[in-house]
């Protein structure tokens, strides 16, 4: 629940392919930037041209970040396939280390707990428990 209020309260930045890594961002604009160096003519006006948008460090936002990376991931072929790349290397390591049945356990265990920590740190009994909608992530995947 605590995913989803963060995504409602930063406006979308949790559940855009960035998700909150910076890391990830990193590795996106890095190719965007790539690209730029590559192909100037094709992608320097998005990039650096009078209709960039130019904000002080001071007041940037995940918003802004993710705003201007669907823009060019809309606009850019080359770049929409980096982005491509990038979440289905992301998808492949993170079935290989946390595949969906492993990761239903876990997420079901903190939603046990978190009722506990909500009870004074008391077990709740699962009956108890608010429902729990996930217990199919497995088959979705």
């Amino acid at each position: 629940m605590m995913y989803l209020a963060d995504a409602e309260i930063d406006e979308g930045a949790f559940n855009s392919f960035f998700g909150s890594s910076v890391l990830e961002y990193g590795k996106f604009f890095s190719n965007v930037f790539v690209e730029g160096l590559r192909r100037p003519e094709d992608l320097g006006e998005s990039l650096w041209g009078r209709d960039a948008p130019s904000v002080r460090i001071t007041q940037r936002k995940w918003n802004q970040y993710i705003a201007v990376a669907m823009k060019l991931i809309e606009e850019d072929e080359a770049i929409a396939g980096h982005a491509r790349h990038q979440v289905e290397e992301r998808r492949k390591h993170f079935w290989r280390t946390l595949p969906p049945s492993s990761f239903l356990a876990v997420n079901r265990r903190e939603w046990e707990e978190l009722h506990q920590q909500l009870n004074g740190g008391r077990p709740v009994p699962k009956e108890q428990q608010l429902p729990y909608f996930f217990e199919e992530i497995p088959d979705w995947c």
